[in-house]
């Protein structure tokens, strides 16, 4: 019997990768194991093997950790984030499975348990051909593996760009309660929720606009402009006060200078009234932006009062 031949074949039905329990149907127990010792087979993770000519890429990695994890897994935490396109793909990799699942890790793999975790329900998808948890579920556990500053970087990115919202945030994080940094989690949801869409945003809605002298704000106000609908970063509707954050990447050439003037110009005619803060401005003197938004307001409240 061609036990090379065997084992070859077994590998590739199974797209470069084989479990032990698949490989010892083909060939006896004895066979396989001196395979392994003389490196013809090479381990990836516990009892998941490919052949020594074979190229071990990020793919092939993701797979066998997913193989060796079993049917009731899913690709999770940074790992999750790397498949999402999110980040690079880092060591240790990442895997969840139900409580109830039995499996150990190993150095580079790391197993979550977690209680009612059903990977063909609602709580995965599939993602080039890996099954991985949706996205705000990744994000949430994937918090606290984060470094700090880009933790709520990353959450408000995800949402300015449509991909995730504070409702789905919510119900992700109330099936990890216990997550580790909950609070800033919490306030960075409520954030998303309050209309922040930017680093710049949420810092200034933090350090100024919730200010307890300043009225309250409402984030992303919509407004319909003759020709398109436009949403205000900052606004209050009762006096028509509009605040529009500048921050580096934009707002800064001639050409976006225009387009700001020619749309202040246009809110203007409904009544608006804009002003305009740099990322310098809240940094640097969030007292002074404060004392400006209020004088404004005040003024334009005097003047609804008298017409």
């Amino acid at each position: 019997m061609d036990w090379r031949k065997a084992i070859v074949d077994t590998v590739g039905d199974h797209g470069g990768l084989a479990t032990r329990r698949q490989l010892l149907e083909r060939v006896p127990r004895q066979v396989l194991d001196s395979h392994v010792g003389r490196g013809y087979l090479v381990r990836v993770f516990p009892r998941v093997y490919r052949l020594r000519n074979c190229v071990e890429d990020d793919a092939l990695t993701l797979r066998a950790a997913l193989l060796h994890a079993g049917p009731v897994a899913a690709l999770s935490h940074t790992t999750a984030l790397a498949v999402w396109g999110l980040r690079p793909l880092e060591r240790p990799l990442h895997v969840t499975v139900d409580q109830s699942v039995k499996r150990a890790g190993a150095p580079d793999l790391l197993v979550h348990r977690r209680l009612r975790f059903e990977p063909e329900s609602a709580q995965c998808v599939q993602r080039r051909d890996l099954r991985i948890t949706t996205l705000p579920r990744t994000v949430i556990d994937s918090w606290p593996l984060l470094p700090t500053v880009e933790r709520r970087p990353l959450a408000l990115d995800l949402s300015n760009r449509g991909l995730v919202t504070a409702r789905h945030l919510d119900e992700a994080l109330a099936e990890r309660p216990n997550v580790a940094g909950r609070r800033g989690l919490r306030q960075t949801i409520d954030l998303i929720a309050d209309g922040c869409r930017s680093e710049l945003e949420a810092h200034g809605v933090l350090t100024v606009f919730r200010h307890r002298s300043l009225p309250p704000s409402v984030g992303q106000y919509p407004v319909q402009l003759p020709a398109r609908r436009i949403k205000l970063d900052r606004a209050w509707p009762e006096v028509k006060l509009a605040v529009e954050l500048d921050g580096a990447r934009h707002h800064t050439s001639p050409a976006d200078r225009r387009k700001d003037l020619a749309r202040d110009r246009e809110l203007a005619a409904l009544g608006w009234v804009v002003l305009r803060f740099t990322y310098a401005d809240v940094l640097r003197d969030p007292e002074g932006v404060r004392a400006k938004v209020l004088a404004v307001y005040r003024a334009r409240l005097a003047q609804l009062q008298v017409s």
